[in-house]
């Protein structure tokens, strides 16, 4: 790791919460460092060019057809390998959904860092041809635009999975898929994380930690994200108050609701529907 830190911990992911993709060609001299690694998931597929990807203790290097999958704060650094001028790259931020965790499961070569390379060329380029399709889509004027992303994403990760031959066996801990399925069925409730390990049959910091490194969140942030996503859906498509907006989602405090909002999609609910009408001309900052 020779590089000088220029990192964010945090990507823009205004006016996105689940998926932030971008497609672009990096010249000669592109390179970044993340040190801590990101908040969310990341996948880099390689169209064409040569990129490199590196960890605590080595690099790989990924040609046309290679995908590597980073977990959510893991220390990495990538850029344009250097004997060649580009890298053209698609990727994407995201924050799965939990039935996707098994189609995470791919061949680890550091820890957080996986790798696969797709060397049947026309698998290859229907799983390109989807990616792109998911960056088209987050980028639609449809209000659901993120939806139809994630879905487009989803269509990857199952080409992907097909090819993975590897995948036999450890699959995400059923113990969590419970934790998950129970958090969406009560989204609205209170809970508290010794409730959740109770149903688990978990102790609350192996809940925790197991939680947490599976499905990159912790319980309380993955429920919130869970809720925010929701409330996007209801501003986008009813008229209900900001106030009902926040009971329908489990937020008991209007305010409280608006700040966390904010503070995750990056502007105000009443913003956000606003912006409805002018979709088309929102961006995100290209900081892969």
């Amino acid at each position: 790791m020779s590089l000088t830190p220029s990192e964010s911990a945090h990507p823009p992911f205004f006016p996105f919460s689940q998926i932030a993709p971008c497609h672009h060609i990096k010249r000669r001299g592109y390179s970044a460092w993340r040190q801590h690694g990101t908040n969310d998931w990341l996948l880099k597929h390689t169209i064409a060019g040569r990129g490199r990807v590196g960890f605590a203790n080595g690099e790989i290097i990924v040609e046309a057809g290679d995908a590597v999958l980073i977990r959510p704060n893991t220390l990495h650094d990538y850029g344009v390998e250097p004997s060649l001028e580009l890298w053209d790259v698609i990727w994407t931020h995201f924050r799965p959904r939990p039935g996707w965790l098994e189609l995470l499961n791919w061949t680890e070569v550091a820890p957080g860092l996986m790798l696969m390379r797709v060397t049947n060329r026309q698998v290859a380029r229907k799983i390109e041809i989807q990616l792109k399709e998911m960056n088209r889509l987050a980028r639609s004027i449809t209000p659901k635009r993120e939806v139809f992303a994630l879905n487009a994403l989803e269509k990857a990760l199952l080409m992907y999975d097909e090819y993975n031959v590897q995948v036999v066996s450890n699959n995400i801990d059923p113990r969590i898929t419970v934790a998950l399925e129970y958090l969406r069925a009560n989204m609205r409730d209170k809970f508290s994380l010794h409730q959740l390990a109770t149903i688990s049959q978990l102790s609350p910091s192996r809940l925790y930690h197991l939680f947490s490194r599976e499905v990159g969140q912790s319980p309380y942030e993955h429920l919130e994200f869970m809720r925010l996503d929701q409330a996007k859906y209801l501003l986008e498509t009813t008229r209900s108050k900001i106030r009902e907006v926040a009971q329908l989602v489990g937020f008991e405090d209007a305010l409280n609701f608006s700040r966390r909002f904010k503070h995750r999609i990056g502007v105000s609910p009443r913003e956000y529907r606003g912006n409805l009408s002018d979709i088309s001309e929102l961006t995100i900052i290209d900081k892969d």
